[in-house]
């Protein structure tokens, strides 16, 4: 183990999940208040999200999950947590709208999610999606389960800031992960809301590429 690995370790330390490393810097970067805000976990799992969105003073989270007895104890006994478990994201309609939805999905596309961001997100609401390119480009890009072309990645965000677009969600503010995926993918976050903007703001080859394009 090096100097740097443990560095990296006591980091973490924190959190349930290295996750919450990824929504830390989306927050900053984005400049989103999540306090006294109603939120929406997508892809809770252990709950690393969630940990952040109640250490930001969230009035309420929902944390969401396919699965089952993933999240951490820590988060499922915070009574400011509504927990559901073995609940498919997309058929979702909760009995009020949220102000804040955070996504982190895996083995499907984000855009699969749209109808859940239309039914649940209140007028004024914000969308701080993860964007897995593993997830979202085809088997053909993707090598020893890392999709490493850079390119593929531009014309990826484009498409599903478009689709998004289409469907009344627009994208605003898009950084890259400050850590990569579990497999040593690349990630990014994006930023969406009901108001429409210019995509010229995201600079996406700019972030992507990591220099001016």
């Amino acid at each position: 183990m090096t100097e740097k690995d443990i560095i990296k370790i006591t980091g973490t330390l924190n959190y349930v999940g290295r996750g919450a490393l990824k929504l830390l810097e989306a927050i900053k970067k984005f400049n989103i208040n999540i306090e006294k805000k109603i939120c929406m976990d997508i892809g809770a799992s252990t709950g690393g999200f969630t940990q952040v969105l109640l250490e930001n003073k969230a009035k309420k989270v929902y944390a969401v999950d396919v699965g089952t007895m993933q999240l951490h104890n820590k988060i499922r006994n915070n009574k400011n947590v509504v927990i559901m478990e073995n609940t498919n994201a997309r058929n979702l309609i909760l009995n009020e709208k949220v102000d804040i939805i955070t996504c982190d999905v895996s083995f499907i596309s984000i855009k699969k999610m749209i109808d859940t961001f239309n039914n649940n997100l209140k007028k004024n609401g914000k969308i701080i999606a993860l964007i897995k390119p593993q997830f979202e480009v085809g088997r053909e890009n993707i090598i020893k389960g890392i999709a490493k072309d850079k390119n593929i990645h531009v014309k990826m965000i484009n498409e599903i800031i478009e689709y998004f677009s289409k469907n009344n969600i627009f994208a605003s503010k898009l950084i890259k992960s400050p850590i990569k995926g579990g497999s040593g993918n690349t990630e990014y976050l994006i930023l969406f809301t009901k108001t429409k903007s210019s995509n010229d703001k995201l600079k996406i080859k700019k972030v992507v590429f990591g220099e001016k394009k």
